[in-house]
């Protein structure tokens, strides 16, 4: 994995300055569990790499990776720190990190650990970001703007950040992404400065 082009990872600071994202998977595979699952990129992206990975724990396994790719948040996390300021990560975008799968304990273990090894990452454990959008590509199935209006008004209510990515369509900017006439681009509380470093963090 590396920097993102998905530009919901990024960070602007208040001076103009990007800070790409990265994008993290401790393991690739999934089950569907529902009729929103029907159209799933991931397992799209799975199968033209060749990997079956979709699919109940009886009959399917999932993809791990070794030693190196586990070392790299902590390069980003070194970088991060020597820059001063912090990295949002995209993790598991091929894979549901709370499935039930025997498979995946160890490594759900060893991401937990992960986490409170990189605290210049923002890896978002908790529901501190709600991302809404529809489905793109060629059997992509029509959103309604109730679904989006329902959710943001629970975002507010709960004071969760709402980000609007898109409506969806043959592809991902096809419907563009403006809710009730303007775009809903809140983001994620940065974090708390980490205890090692005593400099100013934004």
């Amino acid at each position: 994995m590396a920097i993102t082009t998905i530009e919901w990872t990024w960070r602007r600071l208040p001076e103009g300055m990007v800070i790409q994202g990265y994008t993290f998977n401790p393991w690739w595979g999934c089950h569907k569990v529902s009729q929103e699952c029907k159209h799933c990129y991931a397992e799209g992206i799975a199968a033209r790499y060749g990997h079956r990975v979709w699919g109940p724990a009886a009959t399917t396994a999932r993809r791990f990776f070794g030693a190196e790719h586990w070392r790299e948040p902590l390069h980003w996390n070194a970088q991060a720190a020597r820059e001063g300021h912090r990295r949002n990560v995209f993790c598991a975008s091929m894979a549901d990190v709370f499935e039930e799968h025997p498979a995946v304990d160890e490594a759900r273990i060893q991401l937990w650990r992960l986490i409170e090894a990189t605290p210049w990452l923002n890896w978002l454990p908790a529901l501190q970001w709600v991302i809404c959008g529809g489905e793109s590509g060629a059997r992509a199935r029509p959103m309604w703007p109730a679904w989006a209006r329902s959710l943001r008004e629970q975002c507010q209510a709960a004071a969760v950040p709402y980000f609007f990515k898109q409506w969806g369509g043959r592809t991902h900017s096809a419907g563009g992404r403006e809710l009730d006439g303007r775009t809903w681009d809140e983001m994620p509380p940065a974090g708390p400065v980490p205890a090692m470093c005593g400099q100013t963090l934004v």
